[in-house]
This record gives C-alpha cells, structure tokens and sequence, in this order.
C-alpha cells in the first residue's frame, strides 16, 4: 500500500533566506545593542560636561569671570578654546550651569542620608545634610565661585536668586509637609529646618570656604550636635507651650 509522501511545513523566509522570526531576533539584539551604545554615549558626554563645569567653577572661584577665560580653561582641560561652545553657547550659559549642578548637588546631598521618620527627627536630618554638604571640596569652591560672580554684574545675581528659589527654598517646605499635613506644623518645621541648616552652614562657610580649613572643626560638629539635639527638644514640645513657636 502507497501513498503520497507527506509534505514537510517549511517556514517562510525572507528574501535574504533567513527565517522571519530569526531575522526579528537579530533586529531586536542590534537595537538593543545600538540603544546601549547611545546610551553609553550620553553618560560620557554628561561626565565631560560635568568636568568641565567642575573646573569652570574653580577657575572663576580663584579668577573670577572676567579673570577666567575661555582660553585658561580650555587649556586646562587639555581642549581647543571652540570646543567649549559644544558645551556652553558663551559664558554667562555656562555661569548658569554650574548654578543649577551645583544646586542640584546641594538638594542631593542628604538623598543618601535616612529620611527623617518624625518631626522630632528632622533636625538629626538637617545636621547630618549640611555636614555631608561640606564634607568634600565642591561646595566650599561653589561658595566662592557665588561670591565670585555675585559681585560682578546684576545679571549674575538674578541668576543665583532665581535658582535660589525655585530649587532650594522649596525643598525645606517639602520635607515638612512629608512629615504633617498640619499647615502651622509645617510651617514651623520649615523654619527649623532653615535654622538648623543656616546656622550650621554658616561656621562651615566661615571655617572652610573663607578660611580654607579641609574639614569641620571639633568645635562646629559639637555645635552641630548641640543645636539638633536642642531643636529636637523644641519639636517634642506641643506648640500650645512653646511661646513664640519656632
């Protein structure tokens, strides 16, 4: 008994002769691939930009802007003068650049720390924040750069003001109100985040960005430590008995 062979399926291939589900792997790892390498590309343009500002704010913070040209700082960087303006239009683009990273590694400076878990722990906080700011040598340097270019020219200050309070004023009203939905509360702990950071920032401005000390001084940590344990004892007391409220 015969009968007709039985027809194997093939599957449909391309034109090229490869199969179209093989093809779409292919296309899909060569994405990937290309997305990799694209991205690989933007973290090390972003680095570069960053090098730059980094040795920008020095050089101004030592020169000041007129002092710092374009010339001293692409030489520093081992770069043609043109090179910069792939980076930064003219000058007064890359002054406000180094406003706003610098800001923004001000606002990041306590994402590391553990997030105050009460109101009564915001000033442990607020402490362990701007000491970590001051810990390393960008701030100090940005504290100078501002003082730097603050003098200079209005512009310059309206910079400074307008980033000031867009990105950092706010971010002491948005730490309170994570901790209570209370307005008057809030506003409370606001102000004595302010306080804690200010007062604690100012021996640190004086101690290493005027006097050029490499670090904080016994006597700053225990005042650090003195004022949060102090504001924390403020906070633990209901607001009815405290006089004038914080």
């Amino acid at each position: 008994m015969t009968g007709k062979p039985s027809k194997t399926k093939r599957k449909r291939r391309s034109p090229g002769g490869t199969p179209p589900d093989v093809s779409r792997t292919n296309l899909r790892r060569k994405e990937a691939a290309a997305a990799r390498r694209a991205a690989g590309r933007s973290e090390a343009a972003t680095a570069r930009r960053d090098e730059v500002l980094d040795a920008a704010r020095a050089l101004i913070a030592e020169h000041g802007v007129a002092g710092a040209s374009l010339r001293k700082l692409a030489t520093e960087l081992g770069i043609s003068q043109p090179s910069l303006y792939h980076y930064f239009p003219s000058k007064e683009a890359m002054v406000t650049a180094i406003v706003e990273r610098s800001a923004e590694q001000m606002l990041g400076s306590g994402s590391a720390l553990p997030f105050p878990k009460s109101p009564q722990d915001l000033p442990r906080f607020c402490k362990e924040a701007v000491l970590a700011l001051w810990e390393s040598d960008h701030h100090p340097r940005f504290v100078r750069f501002l003082f730097a270019i603050a003098l200079e020219s209005p512009e310059n200050l309206a910079v400074i003001e307008r980033v000031m309070r867009e990105r950092l004023d706010p971010s002491f009203d948005a730490v309170a109100g994570a901790l209570t939905n209370n307005e008057k509360e809030r506003a409370d702990l606001s102000n004595l985040a302010r306080t804690v950071v200010y007062s604690i920032g100012f021996m640190l401005l004086e101690h290493r960005a005027i006097l050029g000390n490499p670090e904080a001084s016994p006597r700053i940590l225990a005042f650090a430590d003195w004022l949060s344990e102090a504001a924390g004892k403020l906070v633990a007391t209901p607001r009815s008995k405290r006089r004038r409220g914080l």
